[in-house]
């Protein structure tokens, strides 16, 4: 009857009437919680048979994508090659059960995981219109400014002149570590910078990505994440590099990092010029980081083909220090196989050349050229920091990658098709 009355008086107007798309707010609010996870691991009342915070929101955001009715995106190959990791994921865990003895927790940790890993598809599947992409954007910023509230609390707490490990803090991340948090922070910081220098925008939008740009750049200085600070002044170079005209660009930018010493706090330099891998030369955990590599190579070499499984790598059978990798492609080796280190190169190939047609194919200061030119600076920043640790399998820390990435699947599939 609404429809028919519209007609009558604006007919123009039917078609935009019956073809509003709904709207997954159960996607939209899951962006802005999961990387709040003290929130939701020290507030979400435990209900038992895994009525948690992240299945719970992970199912009501599907059946919200289900109900958009937008499908995968197809033609990139990017779509297949994260079934493809998925795939090795769940053969790894079959593995994992030959070689440990108490492999109880890997269903979970892989679950957990993968969900992560889902934000790429119910991204693709949530955003039909350029505006739902757009939304979504949004609503990966919104979190920053509270997470920089808590580091800041947190920081003010343990602060000192020098350098200490005391003020390696994890902020809203509080099953992980400073360099988790760090790594969360670079992937938002390039995203935001992307979309500001390649995105024709209006005022309000220029002041919420540097809001976001600022929010994550004091966050990644209060982590003392030594990969972080290379792996985000690589990224933010290679955004400049990629944006067309954007060469000059870099003059500034190396002038600002040269005054970098005089705005930054003694122990974020003394923590910055600690960098070092020279034999000898190393810090405690530099070398320790040499001494889980060795055995992670030692094990690949004695199981090559499938790896010793999924998470297997920290029980005592595999590694007696107990500890992860600390180098996310080692671990995929010794704990897949080349198995698992072939897909996962695919799948970085993939992505790579990927994003590589995004930047040059969009059109330039529309939204995909500017999200291409952000995530190209994440995923390269996402290469160097897995150099050093595993910066891509904590749900917390890296589903708004996956979120982005599908997100710019959907606006180049727009553009493609045309107003």
């Amino acid at each position: 009857m609404n429809t028919a009355i519209a007609a009558a008086v604006h007919p123009s107007r039917v078609s935009t009437l019956t073809s509003i798309a709904p709207e997954n707010w159960a996607l939209l609010a899951f962006v802005v919680l999961i990387p709040l996870q003290n929130l939701y691991t020290g507030y979400w009342p435990n209900l038992g048979g895994g009525l948690n915070f992240l299945n719970l929101m992970f199912v009501a955001a599907l059946l919200m994508a289900w109900r958009c009715g937008g499908r995968l995106v197809r033609g990139s190959g990017l779509n297949g090659w994260v079934w493809t990791y998925i795939g090795a994921s769940v053969v790894a865990l079959l593995v994992s059960f030959a070689h440990v003895h108490d492999s109880s927790g890997h269903v979970n940790i892989l679950k957990d995981q993968l969900i992560a890993v889902a934000f790429v598809f119910l991204a693709q599947m949530s955003a039909t219109d350029s505006s739902a992409v757009r939304r979504l954007l949004w609503c990966s910023l919104l979190p920053l400014p509270y997470m920089l509230w808590v580091v800041v609390d947190q920081h003010t707490a343990v602060v000192s002149w020098h350098y200490s490990h005391d003020m390696r803090i994890a902020g809203t991340f509080s099953d992980l570590g400073a360099n988790e948090l760090a790594a969360f922070f670079t992937t938002s910081s390039l995203v935001s910078l992307g979309l500001l220098l390649g995105m024709r925008c209006n005022a309000r939008w220029r002041a919420i990505l540097l809001l976001a740009i600022g929010c994550s750049a004091i966050g990644i200085a209060l982590t003392y994440s030594r990969t972080a600070y290379i792996a985000v002044l690589g990224g933010a170079m290679l955004v400049a590099l990629l944006r067309r005209g954007g060469a000059r660009l870099l003059v500034p930018m190396l002038i600002a990092t040269l005054l970098l010493p005089i705005l930054l706090p003694l122990s974020v330099l003394e923590r910055f010029s600690s960098i070092t891998v020279a034999e000898g030369q190393r810090d405690e955990s530099t070398a320790k980081r040499f001494e889980f590599w060795e055995v992670a190579r030692k094990n690949f070499g004695e199981h090559p083909l499938l790896g010793t499984g999924f998470h297997s790598f920290q029980h005592a059978e595999i590694n007696p220090q107990q500890r992860d990798t600390h180098n996310l492609y080692l671990r995929e080796l010794t704990e897949k196989g080349l198995l698992g280190g072939l897909v996962l190169a695919g799948l970085f190939l993939c992505t790579g050349r990927f994003l590589w047609r995004s930047v040059r194919g969009a059109e330039r200061g529309g939204l995909t050229y500017g999200l291409a030119l952000g995530l190209s600076g994440a995923f390269a920043a996402l290469l160097c920091n897995n150099l050093f640790g595993d910066r891509f399998t904590h749900y917390p820390m890296i589903a708004h990658y996956w979120l982005y990435l599908g997100l710019l699947l959907r606006s180049a599939a727009l553009d493609a098709q045309g107003p």
